[in-house]
């Protein structure tokens, strides 16, 4: 039988999606962002992301919370959590000096620091709302959707599956094809200490490190970027050479972290997807009616904006 979660769960990304949608076309005076724009981006967080997220987990009933990982990391993980977060910011520099070299104009047009750019330079204040609105609260609201519930969902399909495709509605959700590499990757890396670590805090925290580094000094790395120069190569071998350290310190810390679960006889948390080939999961969850019509919401703004 058809696992009603292929269905249900695109549903939720539609509203998430035609929302974010939506108000790309409100002018930003209607939305507030002229009178109190830290106000107008932790209510439109919450309408997007948090409402939606409460009214499906009420409607899908209990086990949706409990599959949602809502719970702290422990203290032996943070050196798992300092090597993801490294791993995460050198290798998102280094996708989007790529992309920004392949697309300049479109690359640039949706970044995060134009949209918080009146809030630099005005003080210590300024800035840490700035933090909050425009890094920390999306965080918290992005993982809850699509590492908490989307991952929760799907993982019935296997932790692959729910890992890729947690990761690609995540990319999908911000509308931009020069930008959706750079995404994609994050869900990726995101989604992996979800499952290392089993708590969606900690994917919160490493998903807000991100977005400070991308607030602070995306600018920077993109102006290094259109130089083409020796900045830039040395800029390239020293994230490079950050991204592969931390990447292997990451795998080691996590493969403790995984012998420590098994001296504990913890349970899997996850559906392994047997009984059904690669083809019959591939069918149910990217071919399902409701996840076609998210794809071609996707497509649809995202060519047209």
């Amino acid at each position: 039988m058809k696992n009603k979660a292929s269905i249900y769960t695109p549903i939720l990304l539609i509203v998430v999606y035609l929302f974010l949608a939506a108000i790309r076309f409100v002018p930003g005076d209607v939305l507030g962002m002229d009178e109190n724009p830290y106000l107008a981006v932790v209510i439109l967080q919450l309408l997007i992301y948090v409402v939606p997220a409460l009214f499906y987990c009420s409607a899908r009933g209990r086990g949706t919370s409990e599959r949602m990982r809502l719970r702290l990391p422990r203290p032996g993980h943070i050196l798992l959590l300092v090597y993801a977060a490294v791993f995460l910011v050198c290798g998102n520099a280094l996708i989007s000096m790529g992309m920004y070299q392949l697309m300049p104009r479109h690359f640039s047009e949706a970044s995060s620091f134009s949209g918080a750019s009146f809030a630099m330079n005005r003080g210590v204040f300024d800035g840490m709302y700035m933090v909050v609105a425009f890094a920390i609260l999306p965080a918290l609201t992005e993982e809850l959707i699509f590492r908490g519930i989307v991952v929760g969902e799907y993982e019935h399909y296997g932790p692959g599956f729910a890992i890729v495709l947690s990761a690609l509605t995540f990319a999908m959700s911000h509308f931009n094809f020069a930008r959706l590499p750079v995404y994609l990757f994050s869900g990726l890396v995101l989604a992996l200490v979800l499952y290392a670590t089993r708590s969606l805090a900690a994917s919160v925290i490493i998903h807000s490190l991100n977005n400070v580094s991308v607030l602070l000094l995306e600018k920077y790395v993109l102006h290094i970027a259109r130089k083409q120069n020796i900045s830039m190569l040395l800029l390239v071998i020293i994230l490079v050479t950050a991204a592969v350290v931390s990447l292997t310190l990451f795998c080691g810390e996590a493969a403790g972290i995984y012998r420590g679960y098994a001296e504990e006889a913890l349970p899997v948390e996850y559906g392994r997807g047997k009984g059904r080939s690669l083809f019959e999961r591939l069918a149910e969850t990217c071919f399902s009616p409701t996840f076609l019509i998210l794809a071609v919401i996707f497509i649809t703004i995202t060519v047209t904006q």
